[in-house]
């Protein structure tokens, strides 16, 4: 998709819902799979993916375990020593990149004439990493309120692409689904939300032009 046209298609919605990672923040999950493989000698690769994950993955990013009994039970699973759950820690956070200032410029252009959402499968160990990355960069701004609500999965229990999660932001805000546009870098969220009826963008980050949006 031209960046024309992904403008146009945006015009044309009352409502937005965005991702995060990957459509605000640049993400490398092959940093964190290369981090972890180097404390353990398990195939790291057959447990986290950004297609598919194990279910303390999953258990993580819906608030059902928190930071710490995580970071353990990876070190179990990955037979690593407990006392290296800083270095686990490290290692998880290392996928997070960047979030460039032109993306918040047009994030900000779009939030004064539409109503805009985040819905991102992000758990509490990156919220946190985040909060100390926007306070690291203050030229970015107060980059959640330009959201009229953020939902992450960990603090509503629902991840993409569980219809549920979708559901739940469209009914909590009264949003007419013919009316709203989803955009994710994840080809499996874009369908479950196309499913539903929805109008659905799947961003590549390998597009030049997101870089610009």
């Amino acid at each position: 998709m031209k960046e024309e046209d992904f403008l146009n298609l945006t015009n044309a919605y009352e409502n937005i819902i965005f991702d995060y990672g990957g459509v605000f923040i640049d993400i490398d999950y092959n940093l964190t799979v290369k981090a972890l493989q180097e404390l353990s000698d398990i195939d790291v690769g057959t447990l986290y993916s950004k297609k598919e994950q194990v279910e303390i993955f999953d258990l993580l990013e819906t608030g059902r375990i928190g930071e710490r009994d995580f970071l353990e039970a990876l070190a179990d699973i990955l037979r690593i020593n407990k006392s290296h759950v800083g270095k686990v820690k490290d290692a998880w956070n290392a996928m997070l990149l960047d979030i460039h200032p032109e993306r918040v410029f047009h994030l900000r252009r779009l939030s004064k004439s539409k109503r805009v959402f985040m819905l991102s499968n992000i758990n509490e160990i990156h919220e946190s990493f985040m909060v100390d990355y926007f306070d690291k960069h203050k030229n970015i701004g107060d980059f959640y309120s330009l959201f009229e609500k953020v939902y992450f999965s960990h603090n509503i229990g629902l991840r993409k692409p569980n219809v549920e999660a979708f559901e739940h932001v469209l009914e909590e805000n009264k949003l007419d689904l013919k009316k709203t546009l989803f955009i994710d870098d994840s080809p499996q969220h874009v369908e479950a939300f196309s499913k539903l009826g929805g109008k659905a963008v799947y961003l590549n980050p390998a597009n030049t032009f997101i870089t610009k949006f």
